[in-house]
């Protein structure tokens, strides 16, 4: 700004966010922090309702008098403000429960971070399911490739399981069919060997008996 001969510059020495500093030049000493802010707004295009201007470690609204408030201390140099900027506040408490939540003797460490929230003010597992079901959609394909895999397994284990089965029942009848005529065969002999024994048996009783009859009369004779 370009000042009349003879007239004085008052000078205001402001450090913007990224640490440097920047003097603007004022033709009056009486400057009003609404028209601080309109300045820093034209050159950071940050908005005068987001800038909160520091000075001397106070806060100062859109009706103080910098620069009488600086020479009020007696100090000739440049006013010298620092410019922040105003955030949201969050939900208050946290304090409470970070002092609660300190580990005390014995007590183990919590690995569930679930509940707590992330820079946007949403809960972690409310992020973390989300996460999850993105991968799951991402795994759909997958799956039905699984599915219909397994399905083919099955169908061919059935088909082969079948097949064995057929085959089985073939030899199972042949086996069968042996087995019935050896038993056949085990059995007529079986009845062959009874009757000669019956027989013996019977024909020796026969010849037991006659021996026996033709004894007793001689028996007679020697009594």
């Amino acid at each position: 700004m370009e000042m009349k001969e003879g007239s004085v510059i008052h000078q205001v020495l402001v450090k913007f966010l990224d640490g440097k500093h920047k003097t603007l030049n004022f033709s009056t000493p009486s400057i009003s922090t609404l028209t601080l802010k309109q300045k820093i707004q034209a050159l950071t295009s940050i908005p005068c309702d987001l800038q909160l201007l520091v000075l001397s470690n106070s806060f100062y609204t859109l009706h103080d008098d910098l620069l009488t408030l600086n020479l009020s201390n007696g100090s000739n140099f440049p006013v010298v403000v620092n410019l922040l900027v105003r955030l949201r506040g969050g939900k208050g408490g946290f304090g409470s429960l970070l002092r609660g939540a300190a580990t005390k003797a014995g007590q183990k460490k919590t690995n569930n971070f679930d509940a707590c929230r992330d820079m946007s003010g949403r809960r972690l597992r409310h992020v973390n399911a989300e996460k999850k079901l993105e991968e799951w959609r991402a795994e759909a394909e997958e799956r039905k490739l699984e599915k219909m895999a397994e399905e083919f397994l099955k169908k061919n284990a059935k088909e082969t399981a079948k097949k064995a089965n057929k085959s089985g029942d073939s030899n199972t009848d042949k086996y069968v069919q042996k087995y019935r005529e050896d038993s056949a065969k085990c059995m007529e002999e079986v009845e062959r060997s009874v009757r000669e024994s019956l027989k013996g048996v019977v024909s020796s009783k026969r010849k037991g008996a006659a021996e026996f009859n033709e004894s007793d009369p001689k028996k007679l004779k020697i009594w």
